[in-house]
């Protein structure tokens, strides 16, 4: 297994993965006709779990489960446990051991987690990983792990190659992914022709780099083991240890994303489904891939299954790019996710109307039941003779199934609570509010990373459910007479006879801020 002594010394950043957790893992499963064990009172097993970050959002979230991570690294292991402690969370432990360890005593699990440490262990931990996922996983059990893929590696690791030989001698290992990120630019700059295909992968791999962080770039590209796979060749190896595959946790470069040439083909190509992904990935130039896994003796996956959404909470990923929806209108209408990115464009009222009343949810997600009788009740004034419940409702299980598929619409079987708007004494998340005062990355309910303004990390911490407004102005205006807190109102630094003024309206703002960015409990 890798040396725990490098993530000791530069450990990764605290990070939350939705698409590991139960609630998420088990939306899919049902998705694709499997019927997984209820989140509320799951086990789950994380394997290299670092600080915690990622299992204590779901102690959290669902506080009748039970949670156990392992890692090698007794230094993050020893921080995790001092921010369970904090929170004083009873359903989570972590224990510094290795993954090669883990035996039949450590009991049945129904989800086991293992992000980001198959491609980066030898041989024998990664056999390991997959009897672990045979032997320890529950009757419906379903196993989510990642690892670098080809054809995409082959490219980033010609840039990896490169980075380690100009770092060989060793040194801080902070410095050595400085120095190697900046090699990599320098690199590109005195290459005699820049507009060859070598030319063009190691721009393409720099300008990556320059976005992530050290602990990143070291552990991705300059640990001594890291094995991508072709997806064909990963499914050997779990078929061989009685695993079967479910489907991908996250839905980029699946084929529902492909052009209908490249589908068509695919399935030319592709006998079997094991066949079709690997296309895909040829496809795609995948170079990652983050894979749910079943025991194949269990139940055999039906075909997916829209009409599950039925028995789930719906959310949006987007809102109207107009202000005002005529949902009669048969002009099409967009919406996009905020702040860029993907969108959809329908002139269908049944979608147009459900995407409208999933917006002013937002981020709240609504049981479907009651999508459809807020559909309906906008509709009723004008359409109630066409509107037939039972099509209507195959219509919308099927349009948002399609929009879960390409990441635009949010599906649970076990929606987090969210307060929208903020109540009266405001309650933030636990474990944001540790987070703000420790000066960490803020993780919301739902278990994604979220980047509040300055302003709402100062008052994340007072958020414990005993201040009202009045108390959190207080608050702000001490801080900023004190001079430990500037803030700006109107384009204009704070300060003097305009605080007082000031004041309730940014404290308003920054809670709707806050209760938009998931992180107010109900």
């Amino acid at each position: 297994m890798a040396d725990s002594s490098t993530y000791d010394e530069l450990p990764y950043t605290d990070n939350c993965f939705y698409y590991t957790h139960p609630d998420h893992m088990a939306t899919v499963a049902s998705l694709h006709g499997l019927t997984p064990t209820p989140p509320e009172r799951c086990r789950v097993l994380e394997l290299g779990c670092a600080m915690g970050g990622n299992l204590i959002p779901m102690a959290l979230k669902l506080p009748d489960a039970r949670f156990v991570g392992i890692d090698l690294s007794t230094r993050q292991v020893a921080e995790g446990r001092a921010t369970i402690e904090s929170l004083g969370l009873r359903n989570v432990e972590l224990h510094a051991m290795s993954i090669t360890d883990v035996d039949a005593g450590l009991g049945l699990f129904d989800f086991i987690v293992c992000h980001g440490v198959y491609s980066w262990v030898p041989a024998p931990v990664r056999d390991k990983i997959l009897s672990i996922f045979a032997e320890n996983l529950a009757p419906r059990g379903l196993a989510y792990v990642s690892y670098n893929t080809f054809p995409g590696w082959h490219a980033r690791g010609l840039a990896r190659d490169l980075m380690a030989f100009h770092v060989r001698d060793g040194g801080a290992m902070r410095d050595s992914a400085r120095s190697a990120r900046s090699f990599l630019k320098d690199l590109v700059d005195v290459l005699p022709d820049p507009n060859t295909a070598y030319a063009a992968i190691l721009k393409a791999e720099g300008d990556f780099l320059e976005d992530v962080d050290d602990a990143y770039l070291f552990h991705e590209h300059l640990e001594e083991t890291n094995n991508p796979f072709y997806f064909h060749q990963f499914m050997a190896a779990a078929g061989a240890r009685g695993l079967a595959f479910v489907a991908e946790a996250k839905t980029d470069g699946l084929l529902g994303h492909l052009p209908p040439k490249a589908r068509e083909r695919i399935a030319e190509w592709g006998g079997d489904a094991i066949a079709r992904e690997q296309y895909a990935d040829f496809v795609t130039n995948r170079t990652f891939r983050r894979t749910y896994l079943r025991r194949a003796a269990d139940e055999v996956a039906a075909k997916t299954s829209p009409e599950v959404v039925a028995a789930m909470g719906v959310g949006t990923m987007v809102t109207p790019d107009a202000g005002e929806v005529d949902v009669f209108s048969n002009e099409p209408v967009a919406f996009h996710v905020p702040g860029g990115g993907p969108s959809l464009t329908t002139n269908h009222p049944l979608l147009k109307t459900a995407l409208v009343e999933l917006a002013l949810a937002r981020p709240r997600m609504i049981p479907f039941d009651e999508l459809v009788d807020r559909v309906q009740a906008r509709l009723a004034p004008r359409l109630a003779e066409a509107f037939d419940d039972a099509k209507a409702r195959a219509y919308l299980c099927d349009a948002l199934f399609r929009g879960f598929s390409v990441d635009l619409v949010a599906l649970n079987v076990s929606p987090p609570r969210i307060a929208v708007p903020a109540g009266e004494s405001p309650t933030a998340s636990p474990l944001a509010r540790l987070q703000a005062a420790q000066g960490k990355r803020i993780t919301n309910i739902p278990g994604r990373t979220v980047e509040p303004h300055d302003l709402d990390r100062l008052l994340l911490p007072l958020l414990d459910g005993e201040r009202d407004r009045s108390s959190l102005g207080e608050a702000l205006k001490a801080a900023i007479e004190s001079g430990d807190f500037a803030v700006s109102f109107e384009g204009v630094p704070l300060a003097g006879e305009k605080t007082d003024e000031a004041i309730p309206e940014l404290i308003e703002a920054s809670l709707r801020r806050l209760a938009a960015m998931g992180l107010l409990t109900s």
